[in-house]
Formats: structure tokens, sequence, C-alpha cells
């Protein structure tokens, strides 16, 4: 007999919130005198967001390179908003999670930076609702490293086949699969939505 599902786990940025670093690489644009381009070649270019993302970068940190790099003198208290306001919520996917929350504890499972991460806790309503966040910057790693999603059944107590993830990227559904999760590949709340369902999980 089949696990029934009783825990949602959820990526963040592509399901709960779109996202565009260039919207921050246009705002810093002309505080360092640079094209919006040249600013992401520079900072996005290659590896500094994946070692932010893994944690091996404290906030202030990054900063320090980013300005480094561009020849800039942003402080970091206007740095923040600035880096961390590129998220744009999708409103159906907020309600399907305000719909489930009743029934089922909601997981974060997300790549994410200190930046990032304490921006959207203040500002993104449906994240209050979430019992455990499982973020790459707290543990040193990054999907589909297996190490990570494990930490789901050991901070919930559940077995892995009692878990369904939810990620718009096909390598982190899959990762979560090997690691005994069920996955959807998220490509709309709609779509989302009919996936739980089958699966047993119906939103209100």
């Amino acid at each position: 007999m089949a696990t029934k599902i009783q825990l949602i786990v959820c990526d963040f940025g592509g399901v709960i919130c779109t996202f565009d670093y260039r919207i921050f690489c246009e705002r810093l644009a002309p505080r360092v005198g640079r094209t919006a381009e040249e600013i992401h070649a520079q900072v996005f270019g290659d590896s500094l967001q994946q070692e932010f993302e893994r944690g091996r970068l404290s906030a202030l940190s990054y900063h320090r390179r980013v300005m480094d790099r561009l020849g800039g003198t942003v402080p970091y208290d206007e740095f923040f908003p600035m880096y961390g306001n590129i998220f744009t919520e999708i409103p159906a996917t907020c309600a399907m999670l305000e719909g489930l929350r009743p029934r089922y504890p909601l997981y974060l499972l997300s790549d994410t930076n200190e930046i990032h991460f304490g921006y959207v806790l203040q500002t993104v309503g449906v994240l209050q609702h979430f019992r455990e966040f499982v973020v790459s910057y707290q543990l040193g790693l990054l999907k589909p490293d297996p190490r990570i999603y494990r930490e789901v059944p050991r901070r919930s107590g559940l077995p892995a086949a009692a878990c369904v993830f939810i990620d718009d990227r096909a390598a982190n559904v899959e990762g979560a699969i090997q690691a005994g999760m069920h996955g959807i590949r998220f490509e709309s709340p709609a779509q989302c939505t009919a996936a739980l369902a089958a699966l047993g999980v119906a939103a209100p």
C-alpha cells in the first residue's frame, strides 16, 4: 500500500515567486557607473553567486566582493533591498499553499543566500505558514545533492515516501525522487494542483 502524503515540500524561486537578477543589475547600474549587462557579467558570470548560496560567503562578505569587482561604494543597508527585492509572488501558488496548510505542514527547500532569504522572510507573507526552512546557505549544500533532501525526513520524523517535493527544475525533482520522495515538476499553479490531486492531496 502506498504511503499517504503527509508533508508538502516546496522550492521558492520559480514556484512561489518569479525572480530576475537583472532587476538588481538595473538598480545598481547608475550607482556604480556600469551598464546592467556589465554588472550581470561581473556578478553572475562565474561561481560567486553559487559560493554565496553555499554559505561560503556571509552577506557582508558578498557585498564587499561585489563592490570590489565593480569599484562601487554602495553601503550595505542600501545594497540589501537593492539586491533582495527581485522577486514577484505568484498569487495562485500562494493561494494553493494557503489552502493546503490547515491539513499539511509546509517545508521550504531552496537554494538561496543570506540576503535573499532574509528579504523574502520579511516580504512574502505565505512563508509565515512554513514550519521548516531547509536552505542551501545554512547547510552548505545545493540541490540536487542527496544530503539536502535527507534533511526533510530528518527534521520531520516522517519517511521520505510521505513527502512530496515541488520544484520548477527537472534535475531537482529527480534528486528528490532519488531520495525517496514524490516529486512534481512545477509548470503552473493549476498543473501543480492537478499533480498533487493525483497523489491524493486535494486543495480546497
